[in-house]
């Protein structure tokens, strides 16, 4: 099973990191009160061991599912950041019924283009000849904005593995569309986009919410990539709001 972190008393939300990020991208949601916060890691990330073989997106599905069933939870607000919103985006089509609300961060719905496949195939053979950091190095300045986070932001980085970071590069390279399944969505939705991501754009939020009936998209000002880490505070008060509006939860956050 996934290592995972359960924090917190309320209505419990699952956070799903992205590439090549680790469950402690979001410590800095912890405060937000009046949730259970369950982080996992997913395989060769933070503190979970690598994976064996060849992944798919619906297998990561299927690990974090088995992680609700371990909790017996029925009902979790999935929050997904990038390659997590691709899970998350899985986990609506596998177990919808379990699924009560969605937070896409940082994400898209469409499947990778021709370029995009061939830009993963390049990331794994540099992973596979010179390890992890130059990935790392290349890739941090686009997830953090604020240069006085990027350090600990790369500390949680440079805990990916080799194998865990292959996998997630094979698996997102053959992922489906999720077009459909956005449309026809219908729980509660928030979509979250940094101002600066140059990886998954403003655009691209805006899209996913025309898509998907009744969301609010919020634009975080002065965030890149991993906007939730960037730019906490606010990114606290749009997930509180939120939950708030559309959920009855207790307003406030320990910032």
């Amino acid at each position: 099973m996934l290592v995972f972190h359960d924090n917190g008393d309320g209505r419990p939300i699952v956070w799903i990191h992205g590439f090549p990020h680790a469950s402690a991208i979001f410590q800095p949601q912890v405060p937000i009160a009046g949730v259970r916060h369950i982080r996992v890691d997913l395989p060769g990330f933070g503190a979970s061991k690598p994976p064996s073989g060849i992944l798919a997106i619906a297998d990561y599905s299927r690990e974090i599912i088995a992680v609700l069933d371990h909790l017996r939870l029925d009902k979790v607000i999935v929050a997904g950041v990038s390659m997590g919103g691709y899970i998350a985006m899985q986990m609506l089509r596998d177990a919808a019924q379990r699924i009560e609300g969605v937070i896409l961060i940082d994400t898209r719905e469409r499947a990778d283009s021709d370029q995009a496949r061939e830009d993963r195939l390049k990331t794994t053979a540099e992973i596979e000849k010179n390890g992890v950091a130059a990935i790392v190095d290349a890739m941090l300045p686009k997830m953090i904005l604020t240069p006085s986070r990027r350090d600990a932001f790369r500390e949680i980085m440079m805990t990916a593995t080799p194998a865990g970071m292959i996998a997630t590069q094979r698996a997102m390279s053959g992922r489906p569309d999720s077009s459909s399944t956005l449309r026809a969505l219908k729980v509660p939705a928030l979509v979250i986009v940094g101002d600066h991501d140059p990886i998954a754009s403003v655009d691209d939020a805006r899209r996913m919410a025309a898509l998907i009936k009744g969301s609010k998209r919020i634009v975080i000002d002065s965030a890149a990539h991993a906007s939730n880490f960037d730019q906490p505070e606010a990114f606290n008060r749009a997930v509180t709001e939120f939950l708030e509006t559309r959920f009855g939860s207790q307003r406030g956050s320990a910032l």
